[in-house]
């Protein structure tokens, strides 16, 4: 080491005047502690603040360099989370610390939590609504919490219930002092659901292969110990991807290797940890946000010290300080969960390919519909495409039908379900098999109306309508989680002719006890989901035949696999259709197709029934003739013609502002500043359309105007893009916010 230490660092502090590496000395004493990734403490203007090294340097770039004050606690970013924090930002458009922060433990360094606030009733659910309707006009706040709790066979955690309802403590204390509820603080570790996954550990039913899972596990195989390291299994529903993720995931733990597996929602590892806790007894660590605190931390920590050897979970996964990783597993490539929405909002398929890149190591990605990007990959040498087209065990892809609800409408049908679904559903209850009825929108009903004079109840801080929930009953905004109360007179006619209009889950849910009242149901949406250990329960309790029909959003119409599900009903296939978003058929036949595939996966057989009011368009007749191949190629036509991704990429850039007229003059000024100092991508094909409204155009209050680029090679411009946007954004007032999108999923 060097006489005198210059280390540079990055404060932490989300600024774009600060986002930009500082330098300081190390003064003797303290050389010995500071690492690369280190946490310090430095003196910056005239106050302490906590910052992260970087980089070292062995002479002063600046006059007078300041000495850093401290080192704290371990060093929390690994040499790898350095450089990738790094190239999240640059690529991404989001500020170093940013990224920084997505690769450092949950909670901070030292998780103190220790135990959780439970809220229990001590009245009967028939008293406590009774309360809840009481209260409901002068404190509606409290009527929701007790109206939450009738809900629920036990009592709810207070963060759950805080976040469920929108209240904030003193309401629960109100009813705790008027002796309806009591709260308890109960130890983190009661909660942990997965702990109770049964299943005898290491002992397994070794699966014997299908002579195209034989196939694609030799090209797996040859990739493992070889150079190809990028592979796509494009397997329909039920053809076993799964059991090629295993032998994958074994092989590799044998070399002496570590695996990092990835599903898109929470509500797929309680079933995949089933598989992994018998196939890998003491291996697994387990990080997603459905685990508090404590426990989230201590499996960071357990995967941080290398006591895991496989670590699976959702999005944020990605980011586990895994060391001599050897595979990188990512279910569903497809789903649009794998990207975030915050800064900084990356793929975590990106954050994937480089970190296997990183490690020299497989990234084995599988999907029944994969996504347009991944499977034009397949043309070129990239990426590795293997095809599994048959159902193992000889199971057959299920019967669809598609019914047009036109006719339904026309035959005055006016329910939720179409003759054929309601006569298929009594069919197979009498035979004592089960359903799934998927319907990619919760709440009961899309939104209230007026029919005397037309008026919608709108969100007073977005451009949406309110959603209209039935159980608790409330009104509320899916955006900025506003909640209002239900009127029973039209605030602006005062007449009482206010009808809910649209479909959610709820309204599937009452009109399916309404016609079969005494069939067991299950409604799985993120309203059911709020509370800890509730995605296990539903799942547990609907593979052990607790309940016959199972109704559910986009989180069920994945991975899950019941044998005894032999009809799924698909209520309304157009709801993400014609949503204002070029990918719009692409997500709505990925949903039906998955949806679809959750039945005929046992000796039972299944069919599938979709409801619609367009049965003509291309992504619902495709879905139900299960080809992959006849969607891909009319969707390669059209985003070929109009130059959209893959076959270009996107930057998109959201001017909002509380006021209107601020938000398009910045989006008009921004606009000239980027034509200005992008002048050579003029030449290269690069267009930048915009200033327009959004979609949405007002959401949290604030209204919203994009700039798009669209072209090829966008990335090498980032650089000029993300500077120009940084200068401007320090000028423009801090009522303007300017947030960058590269490649988003969701243009709305």
């Amino acid at each position: 080491m060097t006489e005198t230490l210059y280390i540079r660092v990055i404060l932490d502090m989300v600024s774009n005047a600060v986002d930009r590496p500082f330098q300081y000395l190390v003064p003797i004493h303290l050389r010995d502690k500071v690492k690369l990734g280190s946490r310090v403490l430095v003196p910056f203007r005239s106050r302490e603040m906590a910052a992260y090294v970087v980089a070292f340097d062995q002479e002063p770039l600046v006059a007078n360099v300041r000495e850093i004050l401290g080192v704290q606690d371990f060093p929390l970013l690994l040499t790898e989370f350095v450089e990738l924090s790094y190239w999240l930002s640059q690529k991404f458009f989001s500020r170093w610390i940013e990224a920084i922060r997505l690769c450092l433990p949950p909670a901070g360094a030292v998780q103190k939590t220790k135990s959780i606030e439970y809220v229990q009733p001590l009245l009967s659910k028939t008293n406590l609504l009774k309360e809840s309707a009481r209260i409901k006009k002068r404190a509606f706040r409290q009527s929701l919490i007790l109206e939450n709790l009738a809900s629920v066979e036990q009592g709810l955690s207070w963060p759950d219930l805080r976040k469920k309802t929108g209240a904030r403590r003193q309401s629960l204390l109100s009813l705790v002092n008027k002796g309806l509820l009591k709260v308890e603080k109960i130890s983190c570790e009661d909660f942990t659901c997965e702990k109770k996954i049964p299943g005898k550990i290491g002992e397994y039913e070794k699966l014997s292969l299908t002579a195209e899972q034989k196939t694609a596990w030799e090209e797996i195989k040859t990739g493992i110990g070889g150079e190809q390291k990028q592979f796509l299994i494009y397997g329909i529903t039920g053809s076993g991807k799964t059991e090629l993720y295993l032998r994958a995931a074994e092989k590799v733990i044998r070399q002496g290797r570590n695996v990092l597996f990835l599903v898109p929602e929470i509500a797929l590892t309680t079933q995949m940890i089933e598989q992994l806790k018998i196939r890998f007894p003491g291996s697994l660590a387990l990080l997603h946000s459905n685990l508090s605190q404590k426990e989230r931390y201590e499996q960071w920590l357990r995967v941080k010290k290398g006591k895991a050897r496989i670590v699976l979970g959702a999005r944020s996964c990605i980011f586990a300080p895994l060391n001599n990783i050897g595979l990188i597993i990512m279910d569903e490539e497809h789903e649009n969960t794998y990207k975030q929405s915050e800064s900084p909002r990356y793929h975590t398929r990106d954050v994937a390919k480089w970190r296997a890149a990183y490690h020299d190591s497989v990234l084995l990605m599988g999907s029944a519909t994969p996504s347009l990007e991944t499977f034009l990959e397949t043309k070129g040498q990239k990426v590795k495409l293997t095809t599994l087209t048959k159902r193992v065990k000889d199971h057959l892809l299920p019967s669809v039908k598609i019914v047009d609800m036109r006719r339904e409408f026309k035959n005055r049908n006016r329910g939720v379900f179409s003759r054929a679904l309601r006569a298929a559903m009594e069919e197979t209850l009498s035979r004592g098999e089960q359903i799934m009825l998927f319907l990619n929108r919760r709440g009961f009903s899309s939104f209230l109306l007026c029919r005397q004079c037309g008026f919608v109840m709108q969100c007073p801080y977005c451009d949406v309508s309110l959603t209209y929930h039935l159980s608790p009953e409330h009104l509320q905004c899916h955006y900025c989680g506003y909640r209002s109360a239900v009127t029973d007179l039209c605030p602006k006619c005062k007449t009482s002719y206010f009808r809910s209009f649209g479909l959610g889950t709820q309204r599937v849910e009452k009109e399916v006890k309404n016609i079969f009242p005494q069939v067991e149901t299950i409604r799985m949406d993120s309203d059911t989901t709020a509370a800890r250990g509730a995605h296990f329960k539903i799942w547990s309790d609907f593979k052990d035949n607790k309940a016959s029909i199972l109704i559910g959003t986009q989180m069920i119409a994945k991975g899950f696999d019941f044998p005894k599900v032999t009809l799924v009903g698909i209520v309304a296939a157009d709801i993400t259709l014609h949503l204002p978003d070029f990918r719009a058929g692409e997500r709505t036949f990925q949903l039906l197709s998955q949806a679809a595939g959750r039945t005929g996966r046992g000796k039972l057989g299944g069919r599938v029934i979709i409801q619609t009011f367009t049965p003509w368009h291309y992504s619902i007749k495709a879905a139900a003739e299960h080809s992959y191949m006849d969607f891909l190629n009319e969707e390669f036509k059209r985003r070929k013609l109009l130059k959209y991704p893959p076959f270009s990429e996107i930057i998109l850039i959201n001017c909002s502002s509380p006021l209107k007229q601020r938000a398009l003059d910045s989006a008009k000024k921004l606009k000239k500043k980027l034509t200005e100092n992008l002048t050579v991508a003029k030449h290269s094909g690069v267009e930048l359309m915009g200033p327009s409204p959004a979609p949405l155009f007002k959401i949290k209050d604030r209204f919203r105007y994009h700039l798009i680029y669209k072209g090829t090679n966008l990335q090498k411009y980032a650089k000029l893009i993300r500077e120009t946007i940084w200068d401007f954004s320090l000028t423009s007032g801090k009522e303007i916010r300017i947030t960058v999108d590269f490649d988003p999923l969701v243009m709305l």
